[in-house]
């Protein structure tokens, strides 16, 4: 275990507002790989990164989870967070471009299947707190119905909180995972619910649904909720991206609402 280092606390560049998790990992990969940030750097509290970077803490949050999942840093409880020797990275999860059209849709497919199954441990497992970041979670999502930035950073830190609930680090690093590229996937899909929808509202009542049967200890209406998440997932897919293979004998369509 590296010890960690003393001296002016690291700073953030200001970033764009599109795909601001996805700047700010890229950035702080940047300063680690160069050297900025050697190994045993103390990365400063949440809310100088929020301050210094002009987002929220929620956005820096992910960021830093991002990192962690890929062995870039390790958090020590009460401690801080550190960056770890290179030869630690030992988990860097697969990222998609544009031309990667078809794995999207599997991508699509895995982020069902795995989070289905968090939904169930989620429900046995919760504590209290959890639940009440679930809860607060979806308020923030209700808030921000009409903001697509604002709903996607909600949006992005229920998941992994909801992961989190399930109590299983395998699950939840899957989850750590997949999170980029089905944020890209996510954002351009919300910027169509609202030019359809002029809201997202339908997004926001399905995650509620999921918090309120991870609070009754039922997953099955949580688990369908996801489902209709999905189905819009693959519609999206299905409709906008080009280059998809037309799908074979036995793999589900979406109907015609695209739920």
């Amino acid at each position: 275990m590296t010890s960690g280092r003393r001296g002016p606390p690291p700073e953030l560049a200001r970033v764009r507002r599109v795909s601001v998790v996805d700047s700010l990992v890229e950035e702080m990969t940047r300063k680690i790989l160069g050297g900025e940030w050697p190994p045993g750097t103390a990365l400063p509290s949440l809310r100088h990164f929020a301050a210094s970077a002009g987002v929220s803490m929620l956005t820096v949050r992910e960021a830093v989870r991002t990192l962690q999942a890929r062995g870039w840093v390790e958090t020590r409880q009460g401690v801080g967070t550190f960056v770890l020797e290179p030869s630690a990275a030992r988990f860097v999860p697969w990222q998609l471009g544009a031309s990667d059209v078809a794995e999207y849709r599997e991508l699509v497919e895995a982020r069902e299947a795995i989070e289905s199954t968090v939904i169930a441990l989620a429900a046995r497992r919760r504590t209290a707190a959890e639940l009440a970041v679930l809860t607060d979670l979806v308020d923030r999502m209700a808030a921000a119905s009409t903001d697509r930035d604002r709903f996607l950073e909600a949006d992005a830190e229920f998941h992994v909180a909801l992961a989190e609930a399930a109590h299983n680090r395998i699950l939840l690093r899957s989850m750590l995972a997949i999170r980029l590229p089905l944020r890209r996937l996510m954002a351009d899909r919300l910027l169509a619910e609202l030019a359809e929808h002029g809201d997202l509202s339908r997004s926001w009542e399905d995650h509620r649904t999921i918090a309120s049967a991870v609070r009754a200890g039922v997953p099955e209406p949580g688990c369908a909720a996801l489902a209709r998440i999905a189905a819009r997932g693959r519609s999206y897919v299905d409709s906008t991206l080009p280059g998809l293979p037309s799908r074979g004998p036995g793999n589900r369509a979406t109907d015609d609402s695209g739920r």
